[in-house]
Formats: C-alpha cells, sequence, structure tokens
C-alpha cells in the first residue's frame, strides 16, 4: 500500500505531469547540488573562508580571491545547524563535510567524508584533510589515485600542488599548478600560473646564487685574471670554499697562489679562525718547479679534461703535495681503498673542513665493518663541533651521511628526519647540489618504508630541477614501481635506463633487471646484466658490494640455469655469515638470498626443502610436525604446511597485486594447508618480514605462535623473579591518560617479585633491572611514535635527560641471561615496522627474542585498561604447565565467549625461540 505522500504525488502526475517533476526535484536534489540551503548559506561559507585547498562541492569551489587574514585568528561563527540538517536530510554529505571544511573545521569535515564511498571527489576532499593535518603522505597517495582514474581532475591537481609545495618539492609544484592554468577556469587559472611562477622563480633563484658562486670562483682556475669573488665569499661562503680548494690546487705558480690571498682572509673572516689564509701560505712556500706541472694537470682534472687520473694520483701520491693528493683521490673516487693514506694526509692540513672531512670517511669505514655505533656517535660529535664552528656546509654533508647511515639500519624515522633536516638546510644556505643528494636520500628513505607516492614525487622533483644525470631517476623509478607491483611501468623506466646515453649502468640497475626477469623478460637482458656488475664491482670495491652483486647474479640466473644460480645464492649466504652482522648490505643480500631460494624451492614444488631453508634463515631446528612456513618475494608466495604425521603440502602462487606491505593476510593461507594443520596441538609459524607480525595467519581457535632465533642456554639456571613495570608517569607533552594502578595478585606469589613504578620506572633502570629476570611484565602505554621509532614503543617515566622510550632497537641490544618470559601489556607494543626492505625482522617482540627471551606476547593493536587481565591470565596458565601458544589460545578463547568487545584478542602476538 502506498504512503500517503506518495499517493498525493500519484494524484498530481495524472493531472499535471509538469507539476509532479517540480515536486520531484524538490524532494531529490541532485548529489552537491546544495538545494536544499540557500544562496546565502554558501556566500557566507566562503566569504569566511581562509583554505588553500580546493573542494569538489560546486558550491565551495567557486573561485574567491584569498587575502591575507592580517592580525589574530578570528574563531569562525558555528554553522547554522538548520542548514545543516537540511543537508543531511537531502543525503548530501559532501555538503556538510564542505560547508565544515570551508571553515577549516577539518576533523568534523573527515567524519562525514569518511562516511561516504570512495569516489574521485571524495578522496581528493579527504586528502585536502590530509593536507590540512599535515599528513603529506596520505594526501599524495590518494591524490594520485585520483589523477590516475581521471588525470584532468581539477581539484585533485590543484590539491596535488599544494601538497607538493608543502613537502618543498617546488618545481613539481610549479609544474602541476601550470597544468590546472592550462584549464582555462576562472579565477583559478590565474591564480595557479601565478603560484606556478612563485615556485620556480624562488627554486631557480636559488639555483642561480650557487651556480653564479661557484663558477666565479672556479674561473681563476683557468684566467689568472678573472675577478676575486669576494662578495659571494661574503653572501655564500660555504659554496666558494669548496670550489676555493681547488682554485689553490691548481694555480702553477707562487704568484696566483698569493694572489688569492684577499679571498682566503674573506672567508676566513665568514668561517673564523685562519686556516685558508694559512693554507695559501703554506702552498705559495712549495718548489713549483716541481708542483706547478702537477697543478696544470690538476686543472684539467677538475675540468673534466684529463686523461688518465690514476697516473696523476700516483704522482701527487709520492710528490708531497698532500692537498693535490687529497683533491685527486676524491675526483678518482679513490678515498675508500687508499683510507689510510687520505686520513694521514688531512689531518696534516690543520683544517677543520677537511677534519670534518675525514671524520665522515671514519664513519663510512666503521660502518662498512660493522661497528655502527661508533659510526654513529662519531658523526654526533663532528656535527656538534660542526655548529660550534660555523660551517654549515659541512654540517649538511654529516646531516646526510647520518641520514643514509640510519637508512642502513632500517632505522628509517630517524634517517628521514636528518635527510629533510639536510635538505632544509641546503635551501637555507643555497646548497643547491646539496639539495639534489637530499633528494636522493629521501627518494630512498620513503620508498623502503612503502610510501611510493612520495618516493616518485622526490625523484620526478630532482629530474624538474634539469639534472642531465639519465640513469638515477630512471633506476629509481623502476625499482619504486617494481615494489609497487607496477610490473609493466618498471620494464619502462628499465628499457629507458638502459638506453641513458655515455652514463653507466648501476647496482640498483641490476637488481630491477634480475627481478624484472621473471615477469617481463626481453632479449639481451643478461648482457646488460653483466655490464651493470662489471661497474659496480668497479666502484664499489668494499667486501659487502661485491656480496650484494654476487646476489644480484645469482637470483637473475635462478630462471635460465638455475643451477649455477642456486650455487651464486648459496656462496653469498656464505660470505655474507663470513662479515660483521652489522654490515647491513651483506645482512641484506644474506636475507634476500634465503627469500630467493626459499621462493625457488616453491616454484619447483619442492616444499621441504623450502621449510628446511626457513628454518636455516631463522636459526632455528626444521619442525618434523605441525608448522607452518610462510615467504613473500616480490609478486611470489610460498607457503609450507607439516602436518602432525610430518606429512608436507605446498602452495605457490606468483600473482600478486599490488606491494604486500598493504595486504590483508587473513585468506593468504588456501584452506587445504589449513587442513593439513589440523589436530595439532600447537603450530610454529615460520615467517620473515614482510610475513612476519601479520597475527591473522591462522584462526583464532587454532594455537600457534612466531618461531625465531635461539634462545642462548645460561650456564646456571637462573634464580627465578618477575619484574613488573607499572604505574609509569608518563611525559606530560604526550597528553596520555593515567593507568590503573597494577595490583599483585592475593594469592601468593611463586617466584620473588620487584615492581618498577612511578618515577622508578626509566628506561635505563628497566633496562637494567630486566637482564637476570625470568618473568618481564609491562604495563605502560604503547604509542607508534614515528619521530622515536619505526616500530612500536613502550612510554616509560622521563629521565633526566629526557628519555622515556623502550625502543626495538635499545632492546635489541641487551643481554637477558634469565632466558625470560615477557609480557607487554601496552597499545600496539607488538606492532612491527612497514617497510618494503626484509633484511631483518624489526618490532618488539623480535627485539626481545634477540635479546634472549624466551617468549613474548604483545598485542598488535589498541588495548583495553583491562587487557592486564588477559594477560595476566595467560601468565597463569603457562605457570600451571600449559604451552605459551595453547594458554594464549584458550585465554582468547575464554575472554571471545564472554565478552563481544573483546576482538582485540585476536591480534596478539606470540613470539618463541627454541
Amino acid at each position: 500500500m502506498l504512503k500517503p505522500a506518495y499517493d498525493k504525488v500519484l494524484v498530481l502526475a495524472l493531472a499535471t505531469p509538469v507539476l509532479v517533476l517540480t515536486v520531484l526535484l524538490a524532494r531529490t536534489p541532485s548529489k552537491g547540488s546544495g538545494a536544499p540551503v540557500s544562496a546565502q548559506f554558501w556566500a557566507e561559507r566562503r566569504s569566511a573562508s581562509r583554505i588553500e585547498a580546493r573542494l569538489t562541492h560546486p558550491e565551495a569551489d567557486r573561485y574567491r580571491p584569498r587575502m591575507s587574514a592580517g592580525g589574530c585568528p578570528v574563531a569562525p561563527e558555528p554553522i547554522p545547524l538548520r542548514d545543516l540538517a537540511r543537508l543531511e536530510e537531502a543525503g548530501d554529505l559532501s555538503g556538510i563535510a564542505s560547508a565544515y571544511a570551508l571553515q577549516g573545521e577539518w576533523n568534523q569535515a573527515a567524519s562525514f567524508l569518511e562516511r561516504m564511498p570512495a569516489s574521485p571527489d571524495r578522496d581528493s576532499d579527504l586528502a585536502a584533510v590530509y593536507l590540512a593535518r599535515g599528513s603529506h603522505e596520505q594526501a599524495l597517495r590518494l591524490l594520485d589515485g585520483v589523477l590516475k582514474a581521471q588525470p584532468k581532475h581539477a581539484q585533485a591537481m590543484w590539491n596535488r600542488a599544494l601538497v607538493l609545495q608543502a613537502m618543498g618539492l617546488t618545481m613539481k609544484a610549479a609544474d602541476t599548478f601550470e597544468q590546472v592554468a592550462l584549464m582555462g577556469e576562472p579565477g583559478w587559472s590565474r591564480e595557479a600560473k601565478a603560484n606556478a611562477r612563485e615556485q620556480r622563480d624562488a627554486t631557480m633563484e636559488r639555483a642561480r646564487r650557487w651556480k653564479e658562486a661557484r663558477e666565479a670562483t672556479l674561473a681563476l682556475v683557468d684566467d689568472p685574471q678573472a675577478p676575486l669573488p669576494l662578495e659571494a665569499a661574503r653572501k655564500d661562503p660555504g659554496i666558494v670554499r669548496q670550489a676555493f680548494y681547488e682554485v689553490v690546487r691548481a694555480a702553477p705558480s707562487k704568484e696566483r697562489v698569493l694572489a688569492l690571498l684577499p679571498l682566503a682572509q674573506e672567508l676566513d673572516r665568514g668561517h673564523g679562525g685562519s686556516a685558508l689564509t694559512d693554507y695559501v701560505k703554506r702552498v705559495s712556500g712549495r718548489n713549483f718547479t716541481r708542483r706547478g706541472v702537477l697543478s696544470r694537470e690538476y686543472a684539467s682534472l677538475v675540468r673534466g679534461k684529463l686523461n688518465q687520473p690514476d697516473k696523476l694520483l700516483e704522482r701527487v701520491l709520492a710528490s708531497g703535495e698532500d692537498d693535490l693528493f687529497l683533491g685527486t683521490a676524491q675526483h678518482t673516487r679513490a678515498t675508500r681503498r687508499m683510507f689510510s693514506q687520505v686520513v694521514e694526509r688531512a689531518k696534516r692540513q690543520n683544517d677543520p673542513w677537511f677534519n670534518l672531512y675525514i671524520e665522515r670517511e671514519e664513519a663510512i669505514r666503521e660502518t662498512a665493518e660493522g661497528q655502527w655505533w661508533k659510526a654513529e656517535q662519531r658523526i654526533f660529535n663532528a656535527l656538534q663541533r660542526c655548529r660550534e664552528g660555523g660551517l654549515s656546509t659541512r654540517c649538511v654533508d654529516l646531516e646526510l651521511r647520518l641520514s643514509i647511515l640510519y637508512a642502513d639500519l632500517q632505522r628509517l624515522t630517524e634517517g628521514e628526519q636528518h635527510a629533510r633536516t639536510a635538505w632544509a638546510w641546503a635551501r637555507q644556505l643555497r646548497e643547491w647540489d646539496m639539495e639534489f643528494t637530499a633528494l636522493e636520500a629521501l627518494a630512498a628513505i620513503t620508498r623502503s618504508r612503502g610510501d611510493f607516492a612520495s618516493s616518485r614525487a622526490y625523484v620526478e622533483e630532482w629530474s624538474a630541477r634539469g639534472h642531465v644525470n639519465c640513469v638515477w631517476p630512471r633506476e629509481n623509478l623502476a625499482h619504486t614501481y617494481y615494489l609497487d607491483n607496477r610490473m609493466d611501468d618498471a620494464r619502462r623506466e628499465v628499457d629507458a635506463n638502459a638506453a641513458c646515453k655515455n652514463e653507466p649502468l648501476s647496482l640498483l640497475f641490476a637488481v630491477n633487471l634480475a627481478e624484472l626477469s621473471r615477469t617481463r623478460p626481453k632479449p639481451g637482458d643478461e648482457a646488460l646484466l653483466r655490464q651493470a656488475l662489471t661497474w659496480a664491482n668497479h666502484s664499489n670495491p668494499m667486501p659487502s658490494d661485491a656480496v650484494y652483486a654476487r646476489y644480484v647474479e645469482g637470483r637473475f640466473l635462478l630462471d635460465s640455469d638455475r643451477a649455477r644460480g642456486l650455487a651464486l645464492l648459496r656462496q653469498t649466504i656464505t660470505e655474507a655469515e663470513a662479515l660483521p652482522r652489522g654490515d647491513s648490505l651483506a645482512r641484506e643480500a644474506w636475507a634476500l638470498s634465503y627469500s630467493s631460494l626459499v621462493t625457488d624451492a616453491g616454484k619447483a614444488g619442492e616444499y621441504t626443502q623450502a621449510l628446511e631453508l626457513m628454518a636455516a634463515q631463522l636459526g632455528t631446528p626444521v619442525p618434523q610436525r605441525c608448522a607452518l612456513a610462510a615467504a613473500v618475494h616480490g609478486e611470489r608466495t610460498v607457503l609450507v604446511a607439516r602436518g602432525t604425521q610430518g606429512q608436507v603440502l605446498g602452495h605457490y602462487e606468483t600473482d600478486r597485486q599490488g606491494p604486500f606491505i598493504r595486504a590483508d593476510t587473513s585468506r593468504l593461507v588456501p584452506d587445504r594447508l589449513r587442513e593439513v594443520l589440523r589436530g595439532c596441538e600447537r603450530v610454529d609459524v615460520l615467517a620473515w618480514p614482510p610475513v612476519f607480525g601479520h597475527t591473522d595467519l591462522l584462526p583464532p581457535e587454532v594455537p600457534w605462535s612466531f618461531r625465531l632465533g635461539r634462545t642462548a642456554q645460561p650456564r646456571t639456571t637462573p634464580t627465578a623473579r618477575r619484574l613488573v613495570v607499572s604505574s609509569v608517569d608518563a611525559p606530560a607533552l604526550l597528553q596520555l591518560p593515567r593507568l590503573p594502578q597494577w595490583l599483585p595478585s592475593q594469592e601468593p606469589e611463586a617466584v620473588p617479585l620487584q615492581v618498577l613504578s612511578g618515577s622508578d620506572a626509566t628506561p635505563a633502570r628497566v633496562l637494567a633491572d630486566m637482564r637476570d629476570a625470568t618473568e618481564i611484565e609491562i604495563h605502560a602505554h604503547g604509542i607508534m611514535d614515528p619521530a622515536l621509532s619505526d616500530a612500536s614503543l613502550v612510554v616509560l617515566s622521563p629521565e633526566t635527560s629526557g628519555r622515556y622510550a623502550l625502543t626495538a632497537d635499545v632492546v635489541r641490544q641487551q643481554t637477558l641471561t634469565g632466558a625470560p618470559m615477557v609480557f607487554l601489556a601496552a597499545c600496539s607494543a607488538g606492532r612491527a615496522a612497514s617497510t618494503t626492505t626484509s633484511h631483518e625482522p624489526f618490532s618488539l617482540p623480535a627485539a626481545f627474542i634477540d635479546a634472549g627471551a624466551r617468549a613474548v606476547l604483545a598485542s598488535t593493536v589498541d588495548i583495553p585498561d583491562a587487557a592486564g587481565r588477559f594477560f595476566d591470565g595467560v601468565r597463569r596458565r603457562i605457570r600451571e604447565g600449559a604451552a605459551p601458544a595453547v594458554a594464549l589460545r584458550d585465554e582468547r578463547q575464554r575472554w571471545l565467549e564472554r565478552d563481544s568487545r573483546a576482538g582485540w584478542t585476536r591480534h596478539v602476538i606470540l613470539v618463541e625461540s627454541y
């Protein structure tokens, strides 16, 4: 039976068709039309708006010129509830979100946008929210998706330009604004053109200043009559100083050297001290009958016109002209292979500029030897001296070195922070060439984090600045596309990389080619690979570089010469194990070689071999029953199940779409493999990143745990001791609520109990007291703080230095002699770092296992205050004799049956050692 309202409409339709159309239009406004509210409503919203972003709602996107607000910020007038109600009644969620967004109430706008289904318009508006919050990564990812679907989406193009501008990618922002300007929209096109011009002009002005200062100084190499760039030395001392050393070295006579004295004095005034004045006087006293010939050849080397530069290196080394040797070693990339001579000659210069250079090179050597902690401290100390000495350009260089060190250690957040600091400093100092280096570091780090949109944006900015290098952007875009599982795009960039003229192919090119040889092979690939590896071995003589090159060759040959490929990968593993574990490149080659062997065994149907390889990689015995092994490498997946009778069943697939870093793993394991595990009392799961750390590989009713490493057996049986950390005084700046006080059980304790709470629960005290504990229980806040750690961390009470975080990198350096059972009752404490690199599990549970724990329980999601009772229940079951995996399963089932809100218990991870 029709409702009365619709009865009336039907009667009107029979009488007057035109009238019914009018009635229906009034009742069901077109989406986003703004019909339910007055034009005055939108006029008021637009007139009060100060936002830069564009919104897709037609009324909100009408152009209005923005002007400087001036004075104090004034809170916007509340939006009339009557109008909001009308918009909601009409189902116009976009209108409501736009009304809030125009007033800068971004959280309210987001709450309505997130209720809407995904679409290009919704995603463009949501990206504006992320932009306002400073979440550039999320904004860029959304906008790239919109523009892939609709390349001419005006609002998304505008918002992407704003995101790029906020990230400092000014040339790409200018390019994007210019694309908007070409669309000819009233108002918007004119402002886009002005924005593009502003961004481009400011960027190119820095390039011009750098180029002019540098060329004015280097002009003195060839022209003794060229004017001394004294004004440039005052305004851009770092740029001039770097070139000044070249001019002194290239001066062929005493008179030419002494003519540089006023410039040396001007630079000394800017940087302090008399190092350059002393340098000029010292060189002017050399025997130019002999030095003059070497200086002329050095001038040719500087201009790129010298044949056989290695011959000059030998001659200057024997000549005793230390400064010429240092310059030639840098130009010929001989610093590493002649390191001791470089250090010795540099110290004789008695120049703080060179002292800092030596500190950087010493740090590189220590890193290669696996002593990264020494390198880290050395760079920190050098940075302190650098800042005090006013040698800002050298500081930028050291910040970049620290960024590279942290990236190698998979401390990506810290690496990104230092790269951003270096980039900001380089822009301020107009060190144009160092801006390129910072962009390179940022592109690599964001790619490792799985932020492919940002990584591509950094590479595109690098190219948009007019750098003549053809190889670097191609090889980096290819690698990013490969990791993003966009194989056709990756192959296109590899081919463009190979077509670069007069530029050597790199090791990264070889990596890309090796990975793409499986799915996008082409004739001639092997010759290109040999060419790239030959150059890589020549230009990177360090042992770990050779080991990595061997891995790449083995990976490539697996599909064409399997026996040779397998032999090379096994050789890589052996050689990598002989190098220090702190050598990150060797460790990565080791891990990727294992991964390649596992996936190759899966492809060949050799599933028992795949299981044995996984166990070897994890350092654990091969499980003889009730085990699951899971490995992912690129687009490939290998799964192996071993049942109650030792039977083995495997699964191999090669059709993954999209990167695994954001994959849903709840259906990763096929039902037929799960069936093999039926009847197991508990299941050992063997997995390496990126699978390690996922808690939904098996159903919650199955008792299972990750196996990782082997607990070192203590020489004597440790004295049982339970350490509980609770009632932490979290730093006020974090604004975290105080957790309920932990109370001991009323039952007598079976083992001695130590409680650290309040101001005593500092990182230093907790680390010291947990070393010989047999049970460790931490009740505290767990947070994901990218400023401190790529994995989650536990918040403890602050020390006098301000340090309050218990992080994975600190824990893994400890030695836990009591082989403890560890319970981390903290939000997200089990969450692993999300990276595209796979040479080490990085999370608090993995770190505790590395330090010597026998088992660790932690949640990978936020948990309620009652979670302490859950972990206590698991602990009691273990004490009563249950295996940890069984205890976790049983306590979880009890909570799920009792409380529907206990779904978080499905996300508790258990990691055990053998």
